[in-house]
């Protein structure tokens, strides 16, 4: 008398269940680990974009009376001026509408914040200048603080 038993198939279907629930829980932990990750390297991306484009725009200006801090109209701004063919120029670094921004205008022209193109997004952009080192405390747009510290090579403009 030969009796099949239905354990074997029991078991096979139970493994193979339990592959299936096993795999799907592998995906899920890696799609949430890959989320972490690039939430993490965007907060950390804005960060750079920050501090570098600040400390670049430092480096390149940095000559005599060029870099001050100025308040327009409620705006705090990062100034540097600068001569061209005899006329005076100014490159303003700002906070507007939850995006840092930059405005180059003949000095002569009035400063409007709505002008300015968007370098990057940033929640708050606090520049000082105290005994010729820039003091420019940030927040990116993802809430994160940051902050960059540039002596002045050459003598800083007065400011706010």
């Amino acid at each position: 008398m030969n009796r099949h038993h239905s354990m074997p198939g029991v078991f096979v279907f139970v493994l193979l269940g339990l592959f299936a629930v096993l795999s799907t829980l592998m995906v899920l932990l890696g799609a949430q680990l890959y989320r972490a990750t690039v939430e993490h390297a965007d907060v950390s991306s804005a960060q750079r974009i920050l501090t570098s484009y600040v400390r670049t725009m430092t480096r390149g200006q940095d000559h005599e009376n060029a870099v001050s801090v100025e308040e327009i109209d409620g705006v705090k701004t990062l100034a540097f001026r600068e001569d061209i063919d005899g006329d005076a120029y100014v490159t303003r670094i700002y906070p507007y509408e939850g995006q840092l921004r930059e405005l180059f205008t003949e000095e002569a022209y009035a400063f409007d914040p709505e002008w300015g193109e968007v370098i990057c997004p940033a929640e708050e952009f606090d520049p000082e200048i105290r005994d010729d080192l820039l003091t420019v405390r940030m927040m990116n747009g993802e809430g994160e603080p940051c902050m960059v510290r540039v002596n002045l090579r050459c003598k800083a403009a007065e400011g706010v």
